[in-house]
């Protein structure tokens, strides 16, 4: 018994002394906080300096989207113009970043043992209603149990409430009435979802919720078009896109589409600032992937989900604006219909911009250029 309690960390006694404690940063000569407002402008400076030197030495020219040609004749924006929106953005991204986290100090958390102990009394208390619930829908949960006992004497012991050394060892008060008993079980369970669970839950909800919000907030781009002429269109004079300017775009666009949801992200999924310096620098390097304009065949993020660089970069055609709305997942592209899903129509389209930027006729086809009306690009006609 002394072994087993040893080997857990945790007192067999008593619940831990709990109380909250200044985290220490990450870095020592720089705050959690501070880290988390500008290492994603960081991660945006390297990884657009590296597509930019792919660019620039021509590397890798096998995977681009486009040829370099396309970029010159098709985008309506200098490079330097882009550049100095994407400082522009990142300076109004830093200083919402400053003035929300002006007052706040370190994280205050308390210690490993505290919190896994109090997880370990939900999983108690969880576990001690298990028998109540199978009974409620009919089951009768001490007839399971007893079924349950030859094959898997732990199983038996949840179905059936627990409550002693049925579940491994005890480690609690020996003076404790059974149904108060904290087990491995409950240490171990706490422990896996504390330090696991809670956190890869906590990404998925912030990414629900960003994905979420920029979908609807980006169609409605699209779909109203007094939004797209006066904000939105900024971004689409860059029909060839390029990694540095993946975040080119009018400043309400930066504050209501990107960093807004950002924002809500992290208040409604309740990331640490070390869970937001890793979620954003994450959601950055996927931007940045997205408008690269390279499609790697060892790319990870290709086989993910099929949002790539392939994918948005549709979103930026002329014949591609109504579909591939999504940043991040496909889910409310396909679950809403604005899927491109006609790859052999595209592959054919993306063949005749190149041709007519080439100067070529495409077989069957009068040369003719793309249409566009004063920023609001207009859909090819199939």
């Amino acid at each position: 018994m002394a072994a087993s309690n040893a080997s857990t960390g945790f007192s067999p006694s008593s619940s831990p002394s709990c109380h909250l404690s200044p985290q220490e940063p990450v870095l020592p000569w720089i705050s959690d906080n501070l880290l988390a407002i500008i290492l994603p402008t960081i991660v945006y400076a390297v990884a657009g300096g590296f597509f930019h030197l792919l660019d620039t030495y021509e590397l890798f020219g096998e995977y681009r989207i486009h040829p370099t040609e396309d970029e010159l004749k098709r985008n309506h924006i200098t490079r330097w113009e882009c550049l100095k929106g994407v400082v522009r953005y990142h300076v109004i991204q830093i200083s919402i970043g400053l003035l929300l986290n002006h007052r706040a100090g370190p994280p205050m958390v308390g210690d490993e043992a505290c919190r896994i102990h109090d997880a370990a009394n939900m999983v108690r208390n969880a576990r001690c209603i298990i028998p109540t619930i199978l009974n409620t829908i009919g089951i009768d949960a001490k007839q399971l149990s007893h079924a349950a006992q030859g094959t898997s004497p732990t199983l038996a012991s949840i179905i059936g409430g627990g409550g002693g050394d049925d579940l491994t060892s005890i480690i609690t008060s020996p003076n404790q009435p059974a149904q108060n008993h904290l087990t491995l079980f409950d240490f171990a369970l706490a422990k896996f979802s504390t330090n696991i669970l809670a956190p890869i839950l906590q990404y998925v909800v912030a990414l629900i919720v960003v994905d979420t919000w920029i979908y609807f907030t980006h169609r409605l781009c699209h779909v109203n078009r007094t939004l797209y002429r006066l904000v939105h269109a900024q971004h689409h004079r860059m029909y060839v896109s390029y990694a540095y300017g993946a975040v080119y775009a009018h400043w309400l666009e930066t504050l209501f589409l990107d960093i807004l949801s950002f924002v809500l992200a992290g208040e409604i999924a309740q990331l640490s600032p070390r869970q937001s310096m890793l979620f954003a620098s994450a959601a950055t390097i996927k931007t940045i992937s997205d408008h690269c304009g390279y499609v790697f065949p060892w790319d990870p993020l290709r086989f993910l989900n099929g949002n790539g660089a392939r994918f948005h970069d549709l979103h930026h055609q002329s014949w591609g604006l109504k579909h591939n709305f999504s940043t991040y997942t496909v889910f409310w592209d396909n679950l809403l219909g604005t899927t491109w899903a006609d790859q052999a129509a595209a592959d054919k389209r993306y063949q005749r911009v190149r041709a007519l930027t080439s100067g070529k006729r495409v077989q069957g086809e009068q040369q003719q250029q793309p249409v566009v009306d004063k920023g609001v690009a207009a859909e090819e006609v199939s």
